[in-house]
């Protein structure tokens, strides 16, 4: 096991020095960082947006685990990280992160230590952004409340959002813009406004309602464990009072801190997950819509369009098209 200590960006020189450090011989240029050797590689790139936020690209192939270990500092931010095309795990809990994984996207603190293990043999991407928290509540001007309420929270908490469609569409288009020679800056931070935008948006609405952000008063485990339960069996979900005797808590305490980390009620959070296996299923195969619909556990082809449309505002067959 490879250990790797870093701190949260404050600014690009201190976390190319850290990254000097685990990897002595690995070079710092404009860009970033970088090291290739043996069959491994791991490139890390900054780009600095306006103020003291921080874009960063990470594409990497380590051929040992390896565990990172990311130390606050003094600049208290906010870290949108999005995974692509790989899988990592997270924190104490060893969650589960990546495209085609459950969770795909995370907002998170820096209030607090993390911890990150990467996979040996396995291709590693991320995307982040690192926002200090003063400039979020300037962008947000008092508009995003229940927003606000979580960010200046100085407890640690995590925010868990599936890798939909969108955001797997706006970060690839980011990675794509890596090798510009004209115009790279300016077309990257656009589109890491989108993206941001819309994780705040998709955060925003499935809280728009009388319960608001909080930490949850249960251990995390059991969540994690009732939301893999839910992701595992999409066809036939086990019910609500089966998990609430499964994971001794009463089903209206469940849903509460369900909605806490993972952003919506047990069931709310089943759909949107179906819905999302579902445009996964018709890009990548000829499976018919009727087929597709019943395998995820919708009672028929004209539900599962409706709900498609509703979700999506296009119908199931606009994407084979």
């Amino acid at each position: 096991m490879r250990n790797i200590e870093l701190s949260f960006i404050d600014s690009k020189r201190s976390i190319l020095g850290d990254l000097k450090k685990a990897f002595p011989d690995g070079s710092i240029s404009e860009k970033g960082f970088c090291y290739e050797s043996n069959n491994e590689l791991f490139n890390y790139e900054i780009i600095k947006f306006f103020g003291d936020i921080h874009i960063v690209l990470f594409e990497g192939k380590l051929t040992v685990d390896t565990h990172v270990t990311i130390k606050p500092n003094e600049m208290k931010s906010v870290v949108l990280r999005f995974i692509l095309e790989s899988d990592i795990t997270h924190g104490e809990n060893e969650t589960a992160i990546g495209e085609g994984k459950e969770n795909g996207a995370t907002l998170f603190n820096t209030y607090t230590e993390q911890n990150i293990r990467l996979k040996k043999n396995t291709k590693i991407k991320w995307l982040a952004i690192h926002i200090p928290i003063k400039e979020w509540l300037e962008f947000a001007e008092s508009r995003w409340d229940k927003l606000e309420e979580i960010v200046i929270n100085q407890s640690p908490w995590i925010l868990f959002e599936s890798m939909t469609p969108t955001f797997s569409r706006l970060i690839k288009d980011i990675f794509s813009y890596q090798n510009l020679e004209v115009g790279k800056k300016g077309l990257i931070s656009a589109k890491a406004i989108e993206l941001s935008t819309y994780l705040f948006v998709q955060l925003y609405k499935r809280h728009d309602d009388k319960e608001k952000y909080g930490i949850p008063d249960v251990e995390l485990s059991k969540l994690f464990a009732i939301r893999d339960l839910l992701s595992q069996n999409l066809d036939s979900p086990p019910d609500i009072d089966s998990l609430s005797k499964t994971f001794a808590m009463s089903p209206t305490k469940l849903r509460a801190n369900f909605k806490k980390v993972f952003g919506m009620p047990p069931y709310q959070y089943l759909l949107a997950e179906r819905l999302n296996e579902s445009y996964r299923l018709l890009e990548s195969s000829d499976r018919s819509l009727t087929d597709i619909a019943l395998s995820l556990g919708f009672n028929d082809q004209s539900h599962f369009t409706k709900s498609f449309k509703k979700n999506f505002d296009c119908l199931p067959s606009a994407i084979r098209n």
